[in-house]
């Protein structure tokens, strides 16, 4: 003789799940602002502190910035394109959102291969243990790494939001996930242009040795 025992399933609300989500996302940018911040701290400690002139030693030449306003200049494409799309998702246009978010994920790509590219020309000098032999060139080495990690978060989740909008899951306007990708993008752009700034305009030390 066997007993069944029902079970019963209960599921949050779509807005109880969106808020969840929201909350979830809104988290993981403030913790990312506090590891940027402690990035862009240390650049500047360092480059005040200056230890026995390692800053930049000598016969050592900054890193061009070309490379990084051009990265930045993407990352402004796919943040107005991507925005632009989620306002024609409110106004019932869904294919302004397909359009907005495959033009936003083409436009992180393009700024990843740039930030790759970026590293790679990097020719800093090493020294005999075979480390950086500036405190610049390792700041300017982590910082282009975070951005990269930016940038793969940033093409995954805009990928989804492109996917499940080229597949129609987003049929109501007020769609909580493509909102959400919005906010990364915009600390995304903020934190690129933030780093460009100090990397172009703060980078000689003022404590000469």
């Amino acid at each position: 003789m066997s007993v069944s025992t029902p079970v019963h399933m209960h599921h949050d609300s779509p807005d109880t799940v969106g808020r969840r989500d929201r909350l979830g996302v809104i988290l993981l940018i403030v913790a990312d602002i506090a590891f940027v911040g402690s990035l862009i701290f240390t650049y500047l400690y360092l480059r005040f502190l200056n230890t026995e002139g390692a800053w930049l030693p000598e016969g050592m030449t900054p890193a061009p910035s070309t490379a990084t306003w051009l990265i930045v200049i993407c990352l402004l494409v796919g943040l107005f394109t991507i925005t632009w799309g989620v306002r024609g998702m409110k106004g019932g246009l869904k294919s302004q959102l397909v359009l907005g978010a495959g033009i936003a994920l083409l436009a992180s790509i393009v700024a990843i291969v740039l930030q790759f590219q970026q590293i790679a020309s990097y020719d800093f000098p090493l020294n005999d243990k075979g480390y950086f032999a500036g405190t610049y060139s390792s700041s300017i080495v982590t910082l282009a790494g975070a951005n990269a990690f930016h940038f793969i978060l940033t093409i995954v989740i805009t990928l989804g939001i492109f996917n499940r909008a080229r597949m129609g899951k987003y049929t109501d306007p007020a769609s909580w996930q493509p909102r959400i990708a919005v906010y990364w993008w915009l600390w995304v752009v903020i934190s690129a242009v933030l780093v460009g700034l100090m990397t172009t305009y703060v980078v000689s030390s003022p404590y000469i040795q």
